[in-house]
Parts: structure tokens; C-alpha cells; sequence
């Protein structure tokens, strides 16, 4: 009886299958970090007394923040934990383009650049969308998070001055 050769060769269905279960815990994990990150603002929105000076900090000076002034971002590989504002150009013409706010912290300096360039030699007006963004998947815990949102509604601050 003669045994049938052994093909180590790894065919195109197990493939397909290991790419879908990646995948899978790619969306999972993104949806977990999210969850997570929310989680992690409200509780600094409701129980973080620095982060509520802040805020409040904010109401004070007559700057009443945005309805989700803080946002959880999958940042992609961007290393950080957040940020704050973006730029986008204002609509003065039907072909100014506004930034995808689900995209903020993909706005790169190149990308700022380009529109300041285009701001100096086209007339184009800017602004600073007032946001925070905290990168979902970078956190490292609740503190870290409250840390990340001190440091941006500190910005807030200083732009409301």
C-alpha cells in the first residue's frame, strides 16, 4: 500500500478563510476599543474634576463646545492617543472641500499644509473645527485617556481665549 505524497502547500480556500477570520477580530477589536474609549469619556465628562474645570473653563469664556466635542477615532497606525482641531476650508465656492469629521485624525501635516498653501495663494478661507479626538486603540487605560482629554481641552481653552 502506497501512501499518497503529502502536499504542504496551503490552498487558496484556507487562505480566504484566514484573511475573513482576521478580519473578523480586526472589526472586533476596533468595536471593543471604541466602546471602550466612550466609556472611558463619559466617565471623565462625569466624574474627572480636572476635565470638568475645563469644560466648564470653556462655558465660562463664552465658548459653548461643540454637541460631541470629544470623539473616540480608530487613528489607524498615527501613534498617539489624540488630538485636537482640524482644518477645513469654508464653503465660499461649490468646489470648497469640507474634511470628513470620521477622518480628523488622518488630516496629516501635508494635508494642513496644502490648505494653508491654498489659503495664501487662492484667497481660500480656513478654520479650526474645534474637536478632540482620542485614538481608540492606543489608549492605555482610563487614566491615560483623562490625561489625553486634559491635554486637548487645554488647547480648547487657549483657542476660546
Amino acid at each position: 500500500m502506497a501512501s499518497e505524497p503529502k502536499d504542504d502547500s496551503i490552498d487558496s480556500a484556507t487562505i480566504a478563510a484566514a484573511a475573513a477570520e482576521a478580519k473578523r477580530n480586526a472589526e472586533e477589536k476596533a468595536a471593543k476599543d471604541k466602546q471602550t474609549c466612550e466609556k472611558y469619556v463619559k466617565n471623565g465628562l462625569n466624574r474627572n474634576v480636572t476635565v470638568q474645570f475645563l469644560y466648564d473653563r470653556l462655558l465660562n469664556l463664552g465658548c459653548k463646545p461643540p454637541e460631541n466635542l470629544i470623539r473616540c477615532l480608530d487613528c489607524k497606525d498615527n501613534q498617539r492617543g489624540g488630538g485636537f482641531g482640524a482644518v477645513e476650508e469654508i464653503e465660499i465656492s461649490p468646489t470648497a472641500k469640507k474634511i470628513n469629521k470620521d477622518d480628523s485624525c488622518a488630516q496629516t501635516k501635508k494635508d494642513i499644509d496644502a490648505l494653508l498653501a491654498k489659503q495664501r495663494d487662492k484667497g481660500a478661507k480656513l478654520r479650526l473645527v474645534p474637536e478632540i479626538y482620542l485614538c481608540q486603540q492606543h489608549l492605555m487605560n482610563e487614566t491615560h485617556a483623562h490625561e489625553a482629554m486634559v491635554h486637548e481641552l487645554i488647547h480648547a481653552v487657549d483657542m476660546c481665549r
